[in-house]
């Protein structure tokens, strides 16, 4: 049940998860990860205060879960409980400094974003495009250097119908890292949805360039090549 309730997660199907989860622990199971899991899920639904109570389950069966800890912490933050928040993230901060992992900032702003990411996804696959968008936003600004986010940023805005936000977005994050494969193929999607074919290609032949391997990137080339045959 638990593997079925994780895999079900995996594919945002939280309903799923939930019941499969929730019949784990039923059995008497005390796994801090299912409470992890459903904690997310109830945060994802904006239940915070359910949300808190099972990420506080997990702490209390492993009190050295910093993932956990920090879920609380950013859920915490949401509801506005600022001191409570403060509290948890150096719960687990003084966790990793007593296993021997300096407490850097950047180690805790990667597992936010990461967190933060995590719940965007989950958004995404549901299609709640603004709630995503949102998420992406929080985790950039944690951690603006994280390329994955600004691409999925990107996604999130296209699939939202922000097209134009979309193209800025991915204009700017190209002038910075012009060799971003990622990148390149969502402005080619971009270019392409707007009948823009010619700059849709050049952007998915230099993705193919810097990614040669790619097979999405093969089959749009491929699709393009079918709309326009060679005269």
């Amino acid at each position: 049940m638990i593997r079925m309730g994780r895999n079900a997660f995996s594919e945002a199907d939280c309903l799923r998860a939930e019941r499969h989860l929730l019949d784990a622990l039923g059995d008497g199971t005390k796994y801090p990860d299912i409470h992890y899991t459903l904690g997310l899920i109830e945060h994802q639904r904006g239940n915070y205060r359910r949300a808190v109570e099972r990420f506080g389950e997990a702490v209390s069966l492993n009190p050295d879960y910093t993932e956990a800890l920090l879920s609380l912490s950013i859920t915490l933050s949401d509801m506005g409980r600022y001191d409570e928040a403060r509290d948890a993230y150096d719960r687990a901060a003084e966790i990793l400094f007593r296993k021997g992992v300096p407490p850097r900032e950047n180690l805790f702003r990667g597992r936010i974003a990461n967190l933060y990411k995590e719940l965007g996804e989950l958004y995404l696959a549901l299609g709640q495009h603004e709630d995503a968008i949102h998420e992406y936003r929080k985790a950039l600004s944690v951690a603006p250097g994280y390329a994955d986010l600004r691409v999925r940023l990107v996604t999130a805005l296209r699939e939202a119908g922000r097209t134009d936000e979309a193209r800025n977005e991915v204009d700017a994050f190209l002038a910075e890292a012009p060799g971003n494969a990622a990148a390149l193929i969502q402005k080619g999607i971009l270019h392409s949805l707007a009948g823009e074919r010619a700059v849709a290609r050049r952007a998915w032949e230099e993705a193919l360039c810097r990614d040669p391997l790619n097979k999405i990137v093969q089959v749009y080339l491929n699709a393009l090549g079918r709309e326009n045959p060679p005269a």
